[in-house]
């Protein structure tokens, strides 16, 4: 009876896997709520799932609505019960323009080279508030709607005089205005761009149009939290409350006059009408009316939405005299050296160049240098490591690039100078920055292949992935079989043993039974054969088998009952600290998700390899 419960784990992860495989390309369209009020927002989600490649997805008309942020882009994986599921979608915040039942209709996409229609969805709008309105993912969603501050005592510009022009009024004391640090540059020169609130009068705000940025890399250096603080800045002689609603660093990308759009914000203004005054108005120290002592009729609210003025920059091309060839678009002030990993090495290893790039301006922006590798050696493309401070203007810090390479052959390899370029602003002029040459010692080795892959290798293999994936009939009859041929064979296999009569024998731990000393020494041995072929399949089942194999030996756990919760059991009894402890959770956690997807993942196996490699080494050193 416990054979048969057993194998229903192993049922359910076939089925599952064959999930995974027949699982079909799907493109629907969400709303979320499905009712809001006219002034409450709604989440349009547009996804496609289990596309090997989305080349294109284009929105339905949504002439109906504001649209306060989108298109936001998302994409992922995950995985419930064993099956995966991968998607890319992009995602709108809508507010409607007027209440009534809407059919926002279908969407379309492209993806793996084939063309898709999205459902239609329905939104109800009503009059009032409902409370359903959706969560605000714009970058101003932490500060809508936001109230302004009590004014000053000598803030009187919400009373209403008789005979005051109510627009005028609200044009002089509620606005937007939008400052540049510059506003001509060269392309690839930082501009430093701020919008801000001025208002001395009681409202509550709601910003209905984010600002965008066509043609510009984007830094916010203003977090959205920061907007609902405010200061009080002199304009024109008179104080204002002013709310910082974005401050932004951008880096223009091509030359030509380029224009900031509008920021817009509705308001709900509230006035008190001067005749009240007349009669008498109980205020606090402060001089704000009594909550309750203000009657109905002396109140007057108004809705406005008030934008900004657009913004030109012109943008400067860079000089083509001087140019050098080497120039590959950085603009600031910037250092460069090289360092070799190792210098000394044998034909079975692979060598890392990392070129350290450091200074200040557009280092978001710069590619790679390029390395003139000599005759022998052979370069892929590089890593790239970050340490930028995003919030100094211009951007500053480091980018290290880490090139691997292989060599056919022993000797001693220079790879020559490595030379940057940069246009510096200050001087109007180019710089050019060269690394010393550095030498390379190799040995010759065992013959032992260095586990490293091409860049290039991997995009082919890549693409015969995307292929599969997405002719997926290619894959699920041989595998469909192969299942149902395993699962007869197991099947007979448990009949036969049911059927004969087996002395009862105890349970022994693994630390009873004869251990090859292999698994003692090496215990990650077929796992680093694998690693070294490149083959990402074998090598995680090889590894979740070898690691599960080397924990019970130490962990003293008998083979039928080695689980991920046996093993935490063994971990905290052993005494093993909860770093380590989460750490072989971690491990083993990732090499299980690697064997439920269709493919493994080449990127990860030298860093589950490593990692490995470090908790065997620390629990073969230490008595468990």
């Amino acid at each position: 009876m416990q054979l048969r419960l057993f194998k229903l784990p192993l049922l359910f992860t076939l089925f599952c896997l064959s999930n995974i495989l027949t699982a079909q390309v799907k493109f629907s369209a969400t709303i979320n709520p499905g009712t809001i009020g006219k002034d409450e927002v709604a989440e349009l989600k547009l996804m496609v799932e289990n596309a090997g490649s989305v080349e294109q997805i284009t929105p339905p008309s949504l002439n109906n609505f504001i649209v306060i942020s989108g298109p936001n882009q998302e994409s992922g994986m995950d995985m419930i019960n064993g099956t995966t599921r991968q998607y890319i979608g992009i995602t709108y915040l809508l507010k409607p323009k007027a209440k009534g039942d809407f059919i926002i209709g279908t969407a379309s996409a492209k993806a793996d080279g084939k063309n898709w229609k999205s459902n239609a969805v329905q939104l109800k709008v009503v009059s009032g508030t409902t409370g359903n309105s959706a969560n605000r993912n714009s970058p101003f969603s932490s500060m809508m709607p936001f109230d302004e501050p009590k004014p000053e005592p000598n803030y009187d510009d919400f009373i209403l005089k008789k005979g005051e022009n109510l627009q005028d009024k609200i044009s002089r004391n509620l606005f937007i205005k939008v400052d540049a640090d510059k506003t001509s540059c060269y392309v690839g020169e930082p501009v430093v761009v701020t919008y801000k609130l001025y208002t001395r009068l009681k409202s509550e705000s709601n910003i209905v149009k984010n600002p965008s940025f066509n043609g510009f890399s984007v830094i916010d250096l203003v977090q959205p939290q920061a907007a609902i603080n405010y200061n009080v800045e002199k304009l024109n002689g008179r104080d204002y409350n002013v709310y910082t609603l974005r401050k932004v660093q951008l880096y223009p990308l091509q030359q030509g006059a380029a224009e900031l759009e509008m920021a817009a914000i509705e308001n709900r203004v509230h006035f008190i009408k001067g005749e009240y005054l007349q009669k008498g108005a109980a205020t606090d120290l402060f001089g704000e009316f009594i909550p309750g002592t203000v009657p109905a009729d002396a109140m007057l609210n108004e809705k406005v939405t008030i934008q900004s003025k657009p913004l030109e920059i012109n943008v400067k091309p860079l000089p083509d005299a001087g140019k050098p060839a080497s120039f590959n678009g950085a603009v600031g002030n910037f250092t460069v050296d090289v360092a070799l990993e190792k210098d000394s090495l044998t034909t079975d290893d692979a060598g890392k160049l990392s070129v350290l790039l450091a200074g200040d301006g557009n280092l978001t922006l710069i590619p790679a240098p390029e390395i003139a590798w000599p005759q022998g050696l052979e370069g892929y493309e590089p890593t790239v490591k970050d340490g930028l401070n995003k919030a100094s203007v211009p951007v500053s810090g480091s980018k290290i690039f880490d090139y691997p390479f292989t060599f056919a052959s022993e000797g001693v390899y220079t790879i020559p100078a490595v030379e940057f370029s940069f246009f510096d602003v200050v001087s109007g002029k180019y710089k050019v920055v060269i690394t010393n040459p550095i030498t390379v010692h190799v040995k010759k080795g065992t013959g032992k292949k260095p586990a490293i892959v091409a860049v290039d290798n991997r995009s082919r293999k890549e693409s015969f992935f995307e292929m599969i994936f997405t002719n997926r009939w290619m894959i699920i009859v041989p595998v469909a079989l192969l299942i149902i041929t395993g699962l007869l064979i197991w099947l007979k296999a448990d009949h036969k043993k049911q059927q004969q009569k087996i002395v009862p024998v105890v349970k022994e731990t693994v630390e009873e039974k004869i251990i090859p000393d292999a698994v003692l020494h090496c215990p990650l041995a077929e796992t680093e054969a694998a690693l070294v072929n490149n083959d990402a399949r074998k090598f995680y089942e090889t590894l979740n088998k070898e690691l599960h194999v080397f924990l019970a030996i130490k962990l003293k756990l008998a083979p039928e009952n080695i689980s991920k919760r046996t093993i935490a059991d063994g971990l905290d009894k052993a005494g093993v600290g909860v770093g380590d402890s989460f750490a072989v959770q971690q491990l083993l956690d990732d090499v299980s998700l690697q064997l439920y997807t269709p493919f493994a993942d080449e990127n990860k196996m030298q860093d589950c390899f490593a990692e490995a490699m470090r908790l065997v080494s620390i629990f073969s050193k230490t008595e468990l």
